[in-house]
Order: structure tokens, then C-alpha cells, then sequence
């Protein structure tokens, strides 16, 4: 403790305010009537202003505890809102890293299968000789379908086959059947 510690404790408590003996003392040193009239009324208006004040003053408190309470309210609120988007966030974090996980591995199959796609026809055009494949990337497409000449474009889709029937009156050698009889046939006709 410091010296200026020890002299606060030292001092008397101040004694409460009374003030009926206020208004004795100060009647006892006034000399007549008008004097004690005059100053009796302002210690009448000291006292309502005193009781105004303290009125005032409760009200003030009053309001300052239920905002002080709102405010508790409304923070416990955020916070509820707080931990509540921080939970959402790390759902939301966690969907995003499990869906990057995913794509990241379907990319990998992706180009494997892409990989082994490109091994194949290099193969079976026998263009492999030479190659390492640690100190080597595989050709890509346009340079694939450039050295082995395959078209750009997908070849055409064949035509559709379907089925016909037909009354002939000649044959597969294109005799004539007899004059009474009919043949028919089903003959498969290429658009």
C-alpha cells in the first residue's frame, strides 16, 4: 500500500445529510421573521426540487435497467445468430471440401481413363516403340490425329435397317414363277 492508501482509510465517514437539524441551524442564526419566511421557502423549493431530482433520478435508473436488459437480450440473440451462421459456415465448409474431394477424384479418374484411352491407340497403331513412360508424356489428341490421320469429326451414324415384305413373281436368279402362284418375301432394305 501507498502512503495516499493509508490517508483515504483514515478518514471520518461523511455523517448523513439531515435536514431537519440544516433547517433549525439556519433559523437559529436569522434575526426576524421575513427573513426565516424567505428562507423557509426556498428550502420548500430545495425540497421539491430534491424530490424531483430523485424521481428523476429513479426514472433514469429505471430505464437504464430495462435497456441495460434489452441490450442483454439482444446480444444473447446475436450470439444465438453468431453460433448458429458459424455452424452453417462449417457445414457449408465442410459440403465445399467434401465436393472439391469428390471432383478432384472423378477429375483423377477422368484422366486416367483418358490416359489409358491414348496408351490404346498409340498401341494399335504401333507408335509405342521408344517410348518411356517416366521420362515421357503420352502425345495429346490433335497431335494423335495428326500422326495417326484420324478425322476430326465423329464418324456418321450407319443407316438405319428395316424390314420390308413384298409380293415378287421372280425369283433370286430372276425367273418368272408360274402364272398362278405368288412368293412373298422379306427383304431387308439399307436407307
Amino acid at each position: 500500500m501507498t502512503d495516499y492508501d493509508d490517508d483515504t482509510e483514515s478518514l471520518p465517514a461523511p455523517a448523513p445529510v439531515d435536514r431537519f437539524a440544516d433547517a433549525l441551524a439556519l433559523l437559529t442564526t436569522m434575526r426576524n421573521a421575513k427573513e426565516i419566511e424567505v428562507a423557509l421557502k426556498r428550502l420548500r423549493r430545495l425540497e421539491r426540487d430534491i424530490a424531483a431530482a430523485e424521481a428523476k433520478l429513479a426514472a433514469v435508473t429505471t430505464k437504464a435497467e430495462q435497456t441495460a436488459a434489452a441490450l442483454a437480450e439482444r446480444e444473447a440473440a446475436s450470439d444465438a445468430r453468431a453460433a448458429a451462421l458459424d455452424t452453417r459456415e462449417a457445414e457449408v465448409e465442410d459440403q465445399i471440401r467434401e465436393a472439391h474431394d469428390h471432383l478432384r477424384a472423378y477429375h483423377s479418374e477422368i484422366r486416367q481413363a483418358d490416359r489409358s484411352l491414348r496408351y490404346r491407340v498409340l498401341a494399335s497403331a504401333d507408335l509405342l516403340h521408344g517410348y518411356n513412360p517416366t521420362l515421357q508424356e503420352l502425345p495429346d489428341w490433335p497431335e494423335i490425329q495428326r500422326t495417326i490421320g484420324l478425322s476430326v469429326d465423329p464418324p456418321l451414324a450407319p443407316p438405319a435397317d428395316h424390314q420390308e415384305v413384298r409380293n415378287v413373281r421372280h425369283d433370286w436368279a430372276g425367273s418368272v414363277f408360274s402364272p398362278d402362284s405368288t412368293v412373298t418375301r422379306t427383304i431387308t432394305v439399307n436407307e
